[in-house]
């Protein structure tokens, strides 16, 4: 009974991924509202709908993590990093073909206030797209924007080229 329930929730899953990239595909209002677009600050024009979204907040961890992108890609990179970013073993591995939705089981994941997931790919014009978006889990769980610190911006500091200056002065 053990393996059977086992294939039916495997069976299940699979099916329910289906169903759930199909509806992506073709615009389904109600998954449109669970994703949201990211635009990568890179040199490609590719988009990302991923599940987790950016800054999302879950009662108990995500089973699995999914990105659609606006195009065919290849998925070079995907790694998920804790707040001192420790590399968290996801078990991705490189597969050289191209595809739009990627799904990737997670295992469990320990209690930590957020987790940064980073992906690379290559698109069909072999020019490299990159982002990441960051999620949080727990009963006390709060957005991963309000724990992540900001960036330190740094002011340029400018340096003469002594080598420039005239030096019979």
């Amino acid at each position: 009974m053990d393996s059977l329930f086992g294939t039916h929730h495997l069976f299940t899953r699979h099916v329910s991924r289906l169903v759930f990239a199909l509806c992506l595909a073709f615009g389904g209002a109600q998954f449109a509202q669970a994703q949201h677009i990211m635009t990568i600050n890179s040199n490609s024009d590719v988009e990302l709908e991923s599940s987790p979204v950016d800054d999302e907040v879950f009662e108990t961890a995500p089973k699995e993590l999914m990105l659609r992108f606006s195009t065919y890609v290849k998925l070079v990179k995907l790694t998920m990093l804790d707040p001192e970013e420790k590399l968290v073993n996801i078990g991705f591995r490189y597969n050289p073909d191209a595809s739009r939705v990627f799904f990737l089981d997670l295992p469990e994941i320990p209690p930590a206030p957020y987790y940064t997931v980073e992906w690379t790919a290559i698109d069909p014009s072999n020019l490299v797209a990159r982002g990441s978006f960051s999620f949080s889990f727990g009963p006390n769980a709060a957005p991963p924007s309000t724990l992540i610190p900001e960036e330190e911006e740094l002011v340029p500091v400018i340096v003469p080229d002594y080598r420039l200056i005239d030096q019979n002065l």
